[in-house]
Formats: structure tokens, sequence, C-alpha cells
């Protein structure tokens, strides 16, 4: 082995996917910020282990379980040619189960597909529409998967009128004292009334699908001889939800020109051609599925998601950074005036993105 981590646990662990401990090579895989992610090489196999972490995910067994049964159903579309990605299995160890309990740590195996690499970045007009293209595929073929057999993993997750009043409670609280460098953005976001009361009145009528709820294109898998996406990968956040919450969280990771830490904010600009690729790409996979409501919604997802995790920022800002991870004692607060600042300038575009949106082919 050659990475500093706890030998017995590790050890333990493999022992339950039989695999030795001393022939094996374990190095940390990828950049996520939750889990402990480890790629775990030796002569019989390759496959990828994960620490899940329980302050964030306090009911582990719940996002196994979630990501087995979404799995099963991707496999069986897969098999009669509705579904073109990977399906990403959790391994069973040796007992049948997708899960190993260590002391106060819950593991789990994850089948390795070689030949590929992730992207931090979208690049391309084309790159976007294959993007989005993958996740309202992987949305699509689990339309017809009851969503309420899904645990909600986290309670309240997109539920915008909880992240305003988590933001009031700060704003009273004002536990540090920060509130005095954020007010106007308090109270900017507080008074957003008329978008507010628009998110509240559009999902009471809009169907529940299983959506992915932090689509990144870091959370594709591309294949190394195409270049093209060829897996949906973390599904720990998978749940009943909104298309347009997905889609919003593409826009919300690609169409900025700066990231979402970016202090340049006069700079801020929206790239309308990404976004007409994301429209495309995300609209066409649904393969006419998505109703009119749920098109006419995207745009609104759009809006809503850099506003929302502006207001978590905003919150964590002002209770202490106690949930985002931060480099600096103001980096939550340019992550909230970044954020806002984006929503703004979508709210200036909202009727082209209405009309792209609205012209996209079903």
């Amino acid at each position: 082995m050659n990475i500093n981590i706890d030998r017995v646990q590790i050890s333990h662990v493999l022992e339950a996917y039989l695999c030795d401990t001393e022939t094996s090579k374990i190095v940390p895989l990828g950049n996520g910020l939750i889990n402990s992610t480890y790629l775990v090489s030796n002569p019989d196999k390759k496959f990828v282990l994960q620490r899940i972490n329980h302050h964030v995910f306090t009911e582990p067994n719940q996002v196994i379980n979630n990501a087995d049964l979404i799995n099963e159903h991707l496999h069986a579309k897969q098999k009669l040619g509705e579904y073109h990605l990977e399906p990403i299995w959790q391994i069973k160890n040796h007992q049948g189960d997708s899960m190993v309990q260590y002391r106060d740590n819950s593991w789990r195996a994850i089948q390795f597909i070689p030949n590929c690499f992730t992207v931090e970045k979208v690049e391309s007009v084309q790159q976007a529409h294959e993007v989005a293209n993958a996740f309202g595929a992987f949305t699509c073929a689990l339309s017809d998967f009851p969503a309420e057999q899904l645990n909600e993993i986290i309670t309240d997750f997109h539920h915008l009128a909880f992240r305003l009043s988590q933001l009031s409670q700060a704003q009273a609280n004002d536990p540090k004292g920060r509130l005095a460098n954020c007010q106007h953005l308090v109270t900017a976001c507080l008074s957003e009334t008329a978008f507010i009361n628009e998110v509240a009145d559009i999902v009471e009528k809009l169907p529940i699908q299983v959506t992915h709820n932090d689509t990144k294109i870091n959370n594709l898998l591309f294949a190394k001889a195409t270049n093209k996406p060829i897996a949906v990968i973390d599904l720990d956040t998978c749940m009943p939800g909104f298309v347009m919450h997905d889609f919003g969280d593409m826009v919300r990771t690609c169409c900025s020109n700066l990231p979402e830490d970016g202090k340049n904010i006069d700079e801020l600009s929206i790239s309308i051609e990404i976004f007409q690729g994301l429209a495309q790409g995300y609209i066409e996979s649904f393969q006419g599925k998505l109703t009119k409501l749920e098109q006419q919604s995207l745009v609104i997802g759009a809006q809503l998601l850099p506003f929302m995790i502006g207001i978590r920022f905003l919150t964590d800002y002002l209770d202490g950074d106690n949930y985002f991870h931060t480099q600096y004692d103001e980096h939550n607060l340019s992550r909230a005036l970044n954020q806002i600042t984006m929503y703004q300038r979508l709210k200036g575009q909202r009727e082209t993105l209405h009309d792209i949106v609205m012209s996209a082919h079903r």
C-alpha cells in the first residue's frame, strides 16, 4: 500500500471483497470534496473503493440502496436498447451486500470502467450538447421508475423556501458579526419576491422525476476512444426532483466565464452559445417525453440554481463557514456575490433564454 490511511480499516474492508491488502495498490481518485475515494489495483481486479461521508450522508445505506435500484433499472433499459450509457455498478462483497461497515465508517466498492477520463470545464458548444444529452438520457431512462421508491437523501436539498428561511435565521442571529459585510446581498436575495413566488407556483405543478441533482461535467465519464460521455457517475444525491434542477445546475456550472468563486464580478458573462447547446442536448434526450411545462421550467431552473447556491454560500458565510470548505475568510462571500450576480445576468437575458428553450426540438 502506498497511501496514508488506516491500514487496519482498509485491510478489513478489502477482505470483504476477497482482496489481498499486501498485493494491492491503493491511490486517491478524483477531487471530490465529500467522500474519500480510492482506486484499488491488484493482479486479479481493479475497482473503486469509497468511504461515504456520514456527516453529509447521515444514512449511508439509503445512498447505496438508491444507487442499486437506479442501476438495476438502467441496466434493464440498456438491454432493451433504451439507454446508451453504462450503468456504474456497486460491487457486492462476499456476503452479497453492497456496503461494508467498519467502526463508524461505511464503505462500498464501485465498478471501474477503464480507458475513461473526466473533464472539469466545458470547452465547446458540441461538448455542452453531449453533456446535457447524457444527463437527460439518464433521467429519461428513469422516467418510468417509481420515484417514490427512492429515499430523499438530503431533505429540502433544492427547496428554495427552506434555503431562504435558513438565510433569514442567519441574518437574525449573525453569530460571527459578519452581517454588516453583506447586508446588501441578504436584502437583495430576500427582495426577489416575484421570482420566489414563481418558483413556489411551478413546483406545485411539475411532475416528479428521478433527478441526479449534481449535474456538473465532472460527474460524467468520457471514453478515450471517442471523447464522448460513456457513463453518469456519483449517484449519491439522486432522488425525486424536478428536471429544472438538473438543467439549472448544468447552466450554473457551464455557462459562466468565471469559476463560482471568481472575484472579477464586473467581467462575469453568460455564454448564450453554451446555453443553447445545453438546452438542445437536454431537450432532445427526452425524445418527446418532456412536458411543455417542464420545458418552460428549464429557464426558471437556470436562474434558480445560481440563486439558491448563492443563498447557501451567503448563509454559510454568516454562520461561520460550517458547511462549505473555504480557503480564506471571505471565500463564501465571494462565492455568494458571484452566484447572485450570475442569477441577475440570467434574469436580464431571460427572454432570449426562453426563446432558445422553447424553440429546441423535442
